[in-house]
């Protein structure tokens, strides 16, 4: 079963992964009021690219396991997942290595580097309290736990009944407001919301990830009433959840309310027939999204470098304001290009190698994975 890529939904994963990057290059410091609460909030583009991921896996690989599990229908899932997420992250791993040994990135409590490497070589650290070294990198053990579990999930949710359905829904909603309010974590220094939850020393990441997994396999299951496909996919009622979900992207501390959001943002935009999902989907946003997962985790190895860059600017006269800003642009600009050439030699080819690898041992191929 092959399924088409949605182009506003890529678009949707381009514009997730610009505003992870301008968080983490701290720009809502330079803005004030609901500007910069919104891209403060952009931590919350973890839990979007989760329950998009959770929502593509069950468009694409729901229907291997909706009725029953074999371990080659596992296998193969669990093959062509890791030939999505791994190379890329691999090398990433080992660049951000070397930046953390010669002090040029931050370096967690932890093991020395070369074990902390190899631990997250694994993609494991997570469930390890090994913190990964490249920080964004913590999402990816999360997922790939989640994805791991996939198959179970959707055998033992997907085609239950529609009540059954609302209400894992909702208890994933649920989990995840309550872990947003663990006293655990309530000390956490580097936490910027609620839902901010990435620290290796709890298992509350992994909890995030499969709540945010969970809402976007049951985000699909919900494509199978066509009321709801007609409904969100109207143009008005369309632009009503794109415009409203931005507008609560600009509070402080709805971190859940704006999780809350994302199913229905997701399925206003699957559509892809109106404004606001042509929008999503224009070539900008969508060539973005193609890279999306190298912007993630290349751009938080240029913070360092980037601050140098700030602080040079300061020492020839300009403000702190403007140094930040145009050192943000510029770091942007090079991550961006960065993450262009990694998709090119890295990511794009190495998933191809690997599952033309797949196809020559006999392996059936499953849809495709846009997530």
């Amino acid at each position: 079963m092959l399924k088409q890529e949605v182009r506003a939904l890529t678009g949707l994963r381009g514009i997730a992964a610009v505003m992870v990057m301008l968080y983490h290059f701290n720009t809502g410091q330079l803005l004030e009021g609901r500007a910069g609460n919104l891209l403060g909030n952009g931590y919350l583009m973890v839990d979007l690219f989760l329950v998009l991921s959770g929502f593509v896996l069950a468009l694409n690989y729901g229907y291997l396991f909706e009725r029953s599990l074999n371990a080659r229908d596992i296998l193969r899932f669990v093959y062509r997942r890791l030939s999505r997420i791994y190379p890329l992250y691999a090398v990433m791993t080992f660049t951000a290595a070397l930046l953390v040994a010669n002090s040029l990135m931050d370096r967690w409590p932890g093991p020395p580097v070369a074990v902390s490497a190899l631990i997250n070589l694994t993609m494991f650290q997570t469930l390890f309290n090994v913190p990964t070294l490249d920080t964004p990198g913590w999402s990816v053990s999360a997922e790939w736990i989640a994805s791991l579990c996939f198959p179970f999930i959707v055998l033992a949710l997907l085609r239950r009944s529609w009540p059954a359905n609302l209400l894992a829904m909702l208890g994933a909603w649920a989990l995840l407001s309550l872990i947003a309010i663990s006293p655990e974590l309530f000390d956490e220094p580097k936490r910027s919301g609620f839902l901010d939850i990435w620290h290796y020393g709890t298992p509350y990441p992994v909890m995030r990830c499969l709540a945010d997994f969970v809402m976007g396999i049951m985000t699909y299951r919900a494509l199978d009433f066509a009321w709801i496909r007609r409904w969100l996919g109207h143009p008005v009622v369309a632009g009503v959840i794109c415009t409203g979900t931005l507008l609560m992207m600009t509070l402080k501390g709805a971190d859940v309310l704006i999780v809350a959001c994302f199913p229905l943002l997701i399925l206003a935009l699957q559509s892809g027939q109106h404004a606001a999902a042509r929008l999503v989907g224009a070539p900008p946003f969508y060539r973005l999204g193609v890279i999306s997962y190298s912007i993630y985790l290349v751009h938080n190895q240029l913070n360092y470098f980037m601050h140098g860059l700030a602080d040079r600017l300061l020492q020839h006269g300009l403000s702190a304001s403007m140094a930040t800003a145009l050192s943000i642009a510029v770091f942007a600009a090079i991550a961006i290009l960065i993450a262009r050439i990694t998709f090119l030699l890295i990511e794009r080819p190495a998933m191809r190698g690997l599952r033309n690898l797949q196809r020559t041992r006999a392996l059936p191929v499953a849809g495709r994975p846009q997530a």
